[in-house]
């Protein structure tokens, strides 16, 4: 039942981990006979658990590497704590796993049991509880969990990080080599020597084996870097699928915007429309890279993700300054700890090839005939609302982009090389909170500060507009409204019982009633013509100005259909 611990185990040799310690005790018998088994591990055991902390780590300032330290469940994980705490406080790499008790047998008063659960607090790097995988990721999920402790515990700031191991019944694990050897890959972890050069055989030739690379920037890229990797993808040749809060959709090389023309751009490497494209999975196997960079989080679209995850036999290299992993497609094979400055001043070479960038710009200007017409609709719909902002926003404007299905809709249609305005978000643990209050915060620098946003988000964070007040702030607030949670209406709880109560709510407010309560100014658009004049007439006022736009779920819904399944002759492309 437990051989998905084999390939943690493994794991951990293949990242370079040669030492492990443990204390005796009947709940860690799975992991101490598979480090024992795999062979490839100096262990020790250590009666007192205390003392083989501290062995432990002896042995990792000695070898500068993790040693991993195994105990048992209840009170033998505590006497670890005075050991991780100097290792914390001095840099020195552990890894700590401690064998627990299955959640069915927490606060029942069973024997040799206590909450372990960040047991050791601030002190380590990093946490993970392992659950028993998914049969589709049996051997390569614990395989991600020992890679994100490793790089934790290998970070600029060196430490301890814990593993907290759940065990089931039997506990004697089988011993056969395949457990060894699943789910193995060639991942590695690169950091850039004090010469500037990588640690790694390949070099600064990293790339040069690569014919069709594809980058993805994604959200927390800084603004300064996003020319950066526009400049690098230009130099390789290589297509860049940016994400609108990765901001690199805002670079282009001159004012002669050549979007709307109908030749191709070939020096315009972004590309803006990717979501719409590949609605259609039959381009999936068409557009594969033979290595993909990403740089910041992953984007936002479901279907670029999903498509990773569908391709076999690329590399894939996630560049990050720190040990974080960025990527829950799990098809990262190297992470380089580096900023994106230093990657693209070592990696910049050009690439002679450009036939697969041409292929994403014939994609890209299918992609922008077909979504730009949505300024033409007749009715209220939010992609001809983001359509009419980016041709009405002014070059030092900004955009706070609301969570939920705002991100996504800026995702779909807001194009690359056809404004200069500053798009943020709150992509961290991407929630509705404080979507108010994070917008007039960045209206705090005095530039043209919009937000567009749902009528949930704004529902949610409706005494954040006090402050504009009390402040002399100006904002002006683009609500689409359609009375509820509108994103629900394309994920598969659509249809089932209970449907518009628990994802629905609608709550049948009147936001006027909320301007005049704050002191807003307020517009309700009746028909979509009526937005530009809104917005030119607003840019003259100061204060917070909200312009509300009623809009149809279900409208919304069979539009959307329409705009993201681009139609595309693969034969012609190719």
């Amino acid at each position: 039942m437990n051989e998905y611990i084999a390939a943690l185990v493994d794991e951990f040799y293949q990242l370079g981990v040669r030492h492990a310690v443990f204390s005796p005790g009947s709940r860690s018998t799975t992991m101490a006979m598979l480090f024992k088994e795999h062979e490839g591990f100096e262990t020790y055991m250590n009666i007192d658990e205390r003392s083989a902390s501290f062995m432990a780590l002896g042995i990792a300032k000695a070898h500068k590497e993790p040693t991993v330290l195994v105990c048992t469940s209840g009170s033998a994980v505590a006497h670890y704590l005075p050991a991780v705490l100097e290792a914390q406080y001095t840099g020195v790499p552990l890894i700590v796993l401690s064998a627990d008790r299955p959640h069915t047998l927490l606060h029942v008063g069973a024997p040799q049991t206590v909450d372990q659960h960040k047991i050791f607090g601030t002190a380590v790097n990093y946490f993970e509880e392992l659950a028993v995988p998914q049969e589709s990721h049996y051997y390569t999920y614990p395989r991600q969990v020992a890679r994100k402790a490793y790089m934790k515990a290998m970070d600029t700031k060196k430490g301890p990080v814990h593993i907290n191991v759940p065990l089931f019944e039997p506990l004697v694990p089988e011993l056969s080599r395949n457990h060894f050897e699943a789910g193995r890959s060639s991942f590695k972890v690169v950091k850039p020597n004090y010469g500037g050069a990588f640690s790694c055989d390949d070099g600064n030739n990293l790339l040069e084996r690569y014919e069709r690379i594809l980058i993805l920037a994604g959200p927390q890229i800084d603004i300064d870097e996003a020319e950066t990797i526009r400049s690098f993808g230009a130099t390789l040749q290589a297509p860049i699928l940016a994400d609108p809060l990765s901001n690199v959709r805002r670079c282009y090389n001159s004012a002669d915007n050549q979007s709307n023309k109908e030749e191709i751009d070939t020096n315009d490497v972004v590309i803006s429309t990717y979501d719409a494209l590949l609605a259609g999975q039959a381009l999936w196997n068409e557009l594969k890279p033979d290595c993909v960079i990403q740089f910041g989080q992953i984007v936002v679209s479901k279907r670029v993700q999903q498509m990773i995850a569908s391709w076999t036999d690329v590399e894939y290299i996630e560049v990050n300054p720190t040990m974080d992993s960025m990527n829950p497609t799990g098809k990262t094979t190297m992470h380089v700890q580096a900023s994106i400055d230093v990657f693209t001043h070592l990696y910049g070479k050009n690439n002679n090839s450009d036939k697969y960038l041409k292929l994403w710009q014939r994609l890209e200007q299918e992609g922008k005939k077909q979504l730009s017409t949505a300024i033409d609709e007749p009715h209220c719909f939010e992609g001809r609302t983001i359509r009419e902002l980016q041709k009405q926003i002014p070059e030092d404007g900004q955009i706070f982009v609301a969570n939920s299905m705002t991100i996504r809709d800026f995702d779909y249609f807001w194009f690359s090389g056809e404004s200069k305005a500053v798009l943020y978000g709150n992509r961290g643990v991407n929630g509705i909170d404080g979507t108010i209050s994070t917008a007039l915060g960045l209206a705090v620098n005095g530039r043209p500060t919009y937000l567009v946003t749902g009528d949930l988000s704004l529902f949610h964070d409706l005494n954040g507009l006090a402050v504009a007040k009390t402040h002399n702030l100006n904002l002006t607030i683009i609500l689409h409204n359609n009375d509820g949670g509108g994103i629900f209406e394309y994920l598969p709880q659509k249809g089932t019982k209970h449907f518009d109560y628990l994802f629905s709510t609608s709550q049948g407010l009147d936001y006027s009633g909320a301007a005049k309560l704050y002191g807003c100014g307020y517009t309700k658009i009746s028909s979509p013509d009526e937005l530009s004049s809104a917005l030119a007439k607003i840019g003259q006022e100061s204060g917070v100005h909200i312009i509300e736009i009623p809009t149809n779920r279900e409208y919304s819904r069979e539009l959307h259909k329409k705009y993201t399944k681009v139609s595309v002759d693969m034969e012609a492309l190719l």
